[in-house]
């Protein structure tokens, strides 16, 4: 009888404890499963203990605010990391200053091969590879010794292709006083820039055309006036000089004509008509005039890949033309030039990129920063409109165009297009 009391006592005790236990391994296989990121779980309330009953269904309500909150997480860092995929290029660094977070943008904007090779690291270590890079973080690297919370910059680079022009922003990320970490912010601004002066240019025309261009047509008649008057009564001397200074004002009208018609035609660009057009083929077609020169040499290399595009044909034959006009130029003496064509099909990035590189003497150094802007030329003939004209048609094409030299000389023309299927 005394055994199976015992026996009776322990079984009412075992059942006890299952009834205790049981429900804490519960929550406590819920607490792992929670912390593994499974935030679907949920515990079974089915306790005969209203202590318990409470505890579980607090922590039910707790799974579930924990899942509303993640839900809300992750809905705001895809927002983010759509921004920081398509905006800007931004570089988050902790409070060390080593790289913690850098986008694909800034690769995109600097021109920077495998960016996400210098994470971990301090940023100097991108501009060791990318020496052309050293103002833009010895800049950053300044302001934030200064401590100056925010900070806003404008700063010009030349990258291996081409000049740009970048707004730069920074901040320290702090709580409390104590520093957490700083945020690097970079805007290509160059098209903002060009846009600006290019608007400043038109206006400037327009000026042009009423100041100068309506006073030309009066004294052209006067100069012809005079000679319709005095030629065929003067002689000698006296007829020598009439008929030399009136010849050197209608000449000189007539340029001074010239050279603003041509700036207004730089500044009332004429609509252009896209339509699906083989690259490749207009590239053959508008360049075979120049193979044929005995001292020019022109290489293609054509993907056979790149799809057709929604161009002018007329507009890019112009572009064409007047790049390998501007390399056959930049030859001072009469040796070979070679000229190569390049294009390319980058899928991931959704562009189709045209290179014209040649074996010249390269642009000149004080104006390649410039070299698309009205009137910028080392040349002694032309009219200093030709890549002025050039960036205007590719901008009307919604693509971009960039110069730059090559080692050990010459220059390169690099001019992107924008290629998706659903606009062919």
């Amino acid at each position: 009888t005394v055994l199976l009391t015992i026996l009776s006592v322990l079984l009412i005790v075992f059942r006890m404890i299952d009834q205790l236990m049981r429900p804490m391994h519960n929550l406590s296989v819920a607490s792992k499963e929670i912390a593994k990121g499974n935030y679907d779980v949920l515990v079974h309330n089915q306790e005969q203990s209203e202590d318990m009953r409470e505890l579980i269904g607090q922590f039910n309500e707790m799974a579930k605010q924990i899942k509303a909150s993640r839900q809300g997480l992750d809905t705001h860092n895809l927002y983010l990391e759509t921004i920081l995929k398509y905006s800007f290029g931004v570089i988050g660094l902790d409070k060390d200053r080593n790289i913690q977070l850098i986008n694909p943008v800034i690769g995109k904007i600097l021109a920077v091969d495998n960016e996400q090779q210098f994470v971990g690291g301090l940023c100097r270590k991108i501009s060791d590879k990318n020496a052309y890079l050293e103002p833009l973080f010895s800049m950053a690297q300044a302001q934030f010794e200064q401590e100056s919370g925010e900070w806003s910059e404008e700063i010009e680079l030349t990258l291996p292709d081409r000049h740009v022009l970048l707004s730069c922003q920074g901040a320290a990320l702090d709580t409390s006083g104590k520093a957490l970490g700083y945020v690097i912010i970079v805007k290509d601004i160059s098209k903002l820039n060009r846009a600006q002066k290019k608007a400043a240019w038109g206006e400037v025309a327009v000026r042009m055309a009423h100041e100068i261009k309506n006073p030309l047509t009066p004294i052209l008649l006067s100069a012809q006036r005079l000679r319709n008057k005095f030629l065929d009564t003067l002689k000698g001397k006296d007829l020598e000089i009439i008929d030399k200074t009136t010849n050197v004002i209608i000449d000189q009208v007539k340029s001074m004509d010239a050279m603003v018609s041509a700036f207004a035609d730089y500044a009332n660009t004429p609509q252009i008509e896209r339509k699906p057009t083989d690259l490749n083929a207009l590239i053959n077609q508008s360049i075979a005039l120049y193979d044929a020169q005995s001292n020019i040499s022109i290489e293609f290399d054509l993907a056979s890949d790149v799809p057709e595009l929604l161009l002018d044909a007329n507009g890019i034959s112009r572009v064409l033309i007047n790049l390998v006009k501007n390399s056959a130029e930049s030859v001072e003496d009469s040796r070979d030039l070679i000229v190569s064509v390049t294009t390319q099909y980058l899928p991931s990035e959704g562009i189709v990129r045209l290179s014209m590189a040649d074996n010249g003497d390269g642009f000149d150094e004080a104006v390649i920063e410039r070299v698309f802007e009205p009137y910028v030329t080392t040349k002694v003939k032309g009219s200093g409109l030709g890549m002025a004209i050039v960036q205007n048609i590719i901008e009307q094409h919604d693509g971009r165009i960039f110069a730059g030299n090559v080692e050990p000389n010459g220059a390169i023309v690099t001019i992107e297009f924008e290629y998706t299927k659903e606009n062919v």
